[in-house]
């Protein structure tokens, strides 16, 4: 085979290893940027009193909630700025030791951070995260988490955990990880989670960038399209609606 032969043959082999490596380097180099732009747009509530005894805490890009049971409170997710979470609850006139439980709704790094400033309180998630927090791809994102050593109470699907005058009603919601789970207060109020966001109070599929399956988050919008009595649903990124008939009118 000639020079021009060798060549020819070279380039055959060189320009798809190149397109390969250039695909490659694109979909590290625009996921971030992808990730980033999603964060900016995530609107969450400031931090307040969103409803009488639900207190929203702003944790930059993301929210955790207390709900006022008794004399005691319960929070939904941990947030990502402890010193952000304290100043709130100081403002609020809240001591971290009168959080008695967390409701986790999934175990990724800006949902969790807030378990570490509540030391005497349950801590509580879908039984399905145990599974997915063992993983390899699971630790990653569940590092912040498993790293407190935390113990915590695994609930089942529809399992209800009564505190002081609150029943909390666990509700697997698998999509964005597989661990993901909604929580419903006294048959009202709906904590989502990442498990949807709110588009001109309707619900949508959380970000694409960061859902591992949007399939299965279209059969869990299906699930709590089906839930009746509701007046409130809170997201983590993107506020709170108390029209949850139009909220869900899609996915009935």
């Amino acid at each position: 085979m000639g020079y021009t032969g060798q060549k020819k043959k070279k380039s055959r082999i060189i320009i798809p290893v190149v397109i390969a490596v250039a695909v490659i380097a694109a979909f590290f180099l625009i996921n971030p940027v992808r990730s980033l732009i999603a964060i900016v747009s995530m609107k969450p509530l400031a931090t307040q009193e969103a409803m009488p005894g639900i207190y929203a805490i702003d944790n930059k890009f993301v929210n955790l909630y207390l709900f006022k049971s008794g004399d005691t409170y319960i929070a939904f997710d941990g947030g990502t700025d402890n010193k952000a979470t304290q100043a709130a609850l100081d403002s609020f006139g809240i001591a971290a030791d009168d959080v008695a439980a967390v409701f986790l709704t999934h175990t990724d790094a800006d949902h969790v951070a807030a378990v570490s400033l509540f030391p005497s309180a349950e801590i509580y998630m879908a039984d399905s995260n145990k599974a997915f927090i063992a993983e390899s791809k699971g630790r990653s994102r569940s590092k912040g988490f498993v790293d407190m050593n935390r113990d915590f109470i695994a609930l089942d699907d529809g399992k209800t955990v009564t505190v002081a005058d609150a029943e909390v009603q666990c509700i697997f919601t698998p999509g964005h990880t597989p661990g993901s789970a909604c929580y419903l207060v006294d048959g009202k109020v709906l904590f989502a989670g990442d498990n949807l966001n709110l588009k001109d109070g309707m619900a949508v599929l959380f970000t694409a960038v960061f859902n591992m399956d949007a399939d299965e988050q279209k059969q869990s919008l299906h699930k709590l399209s089906g839930l009746e009595g509701i007046e409130a649903v809170f997201t983590m990124h993107t506020g709170y609606t108390t029209d949850s008939n139009a909220a869900f009118a899609e996915w009935r």
